[in-house]
């Protein structure tokens, strides 16, 4: 008996010590993060692509372009990605618009010659083309935040080819023999507004 009242009060004891243990206590701790506004900037990144090789660029600059005798039209070695990204979590409904001078020179101009193609990119192999028009008619092109949600704006400029498996825009006709010879300059300018 003796044993067993020890047993008892050792039970006793032990439980007593364990709820102790198995007491419920909490401490809050605060957490927070502050990010920095950045509102409205623009990036904007020109690569030369020629073949599959792409290169960082300047400017878009076709350079002297190469008759080709059996098509009988002058072609580019290269055409253009333009990069558009916006910089913001101001939260504003910003737009990119496109606006341009006409690609002149010698009396004459080359903007019914090269595509402009607009693309929603989302990713450097994935995109959706959003408009494929001549240069003379990419002046004032524009495309929202909303529009460009989930990605961002890439422009692709190319002298027209007459390839009929890669179709140039409607109303541009490949550079043919019919066109002075000379230097053709022009500018674009892309313009980011709240």
């Amino acid at each position: 008996m003796k044993k067993l009242l020890v047993c008892m009060l050792t039970i006793v004891i032990v439980a007593s010590c364990a709820g102790g243990v198995w007491a419920a206590t909490s401490q809050t701790v605060n957490i927070n993060a502050s990010v920095p506004l950045l509102a409205g900037s623009l990036s904007v990144g020109v690569s030369k692509i020629t073949g599959s090789t792409w290169t960082s660029a300047t400017s878009i600059s076709f350079g002297t372009l190469t008759w080709n005798t059996t098509n009988h039209i002058f072609l580019a070695d290269s055409y253009f990605a333009v990069d558009i990204g916006v910089v913001d979590n101001s939260g504003t409904a910003w737009t990119i618009t496109h606006t341009r001078t006409s690609l002149a020179g010698n009396g004459s101009n080359l903007d019914n010659k090269v595509n402009v193609s607009f693309n929603k990119q989302t990713d450097s192999t994935h995109a959706t083309e959003l408009q494929k028009v001549s240069y003379g008619n990419s002046q004032s092109v524009a495309y929202t935040k909303a529009q460009l949600a989930g990605g961002w704006l890439r422009i692709y400029y190319g002298v027209g080819t007459g390839d009929p498996a890669k179709p140039d825009a409607a109303g541009v006709t490949p550079i043919g023999i019919d066109t002075p010879a000379g230097t053709y300059n022009g500018t674009v300018t892309i313009t980011l507004t709240p």
